[in-house]
């Protein structure tokens, strides 16, 4: 079995893992991005208790599969920079007030340049609900794990020893940002500065712990603030 895994091509893995990754993301952020008058008018949010709920199931399940798969194909822990120092704990801290502040200047920058659009985005209806403080906690150590190891450590690592590393970046940051076109343009917004920040400190590094920090303190962030507005 080991043998046959071994003779897949190198597209053939990129596409397998990418499409276990986040396909099913692929028709909800299609709809958006084709008919964006969805977002505004659809009947459930697609933020709330039981949507984390299934994506953190979905993710522990495609984990299980991809993680064998990958390994089986010579991809080591070192390969995808998972190192994790006490140094590169404080620098989640600075990569999250990094993006907080990319965030926020380039919110300030919308409101004065486009309001239009500042207005629509805060019609979009993104989430509903109580979130359990159980799937609080578990999405926010899940899910930073799944997205930063699949679309930062794995698609940066195999482009940039193909392609390079600026196209390695935007690749990633691109992937990133379409399977959460289905939030609407705050995500977009919000997560546009991320991708190339956490895009290109992986690519100068190779050290994706602080991602994975920065990322869960970001989820919790959000998700405690929704709880409480």
């Amino acid at each position: 079995m080991k043998e046959r895994i071994l003779r897949l091509s190198g597209a053939f893995e990129i596409t397998l893992v990418l499409l276990l990754a986040f396909g099913t993301t692929v028709p909800g952020s299609l709809l958006a991005l084709l008919s964006p008058e969805y977002l505004a008018y659809r009947a459930t949010p697609p933020i709330n208790n039981g949507a984390l709920l299934r994506s953190l199931f979905y993710e522990l399940a495609a984990m299980s599969l991809l993680i064998p798969f990958l390994h089986a194909r010579g991809w080591t822990r070192e390969r995808l920079g998972i190192r994790p120092t006490i140094r590169d704990s404080v620098w989640a801290l600075g990569l999250v007030l990094a993006c907080y502040a990319i965030y926020y200047a380039l919110a300030l920058t919308l409101v004065y340049a486009w309001p239009q659009l500042v207005l629509g985005m805060n019609r979009m209806h993104i989430h509903s609900g109580h979130f359990d403080w159980s799937t609080i906690l578990a999405v926010s150590i899940v899910n930073p794990v799944f997205e930063e190891l699949f679309v930062c450590g794995y698609v940066i690592t195999a482009l940039k020893e193909r392609f390079g590393a600026t196209t390695a970046v935007n690749v990633s940051a691109g992937i990133r940002v379409f399977y959460h076109f289905y939030q609407g343009a705050q995500a977009v917004v919000g997560i546009t500065p991320m991708a190339l920040l956490f895009g290109y400190w992986f690519a100068r590094t190779g050290r994706l712990w602080p991602l994975i920090l920065a990322h869960a303190l970001q989820d919790f962030i959000g998700l405690v603030a929704i709880n409480d507005g």
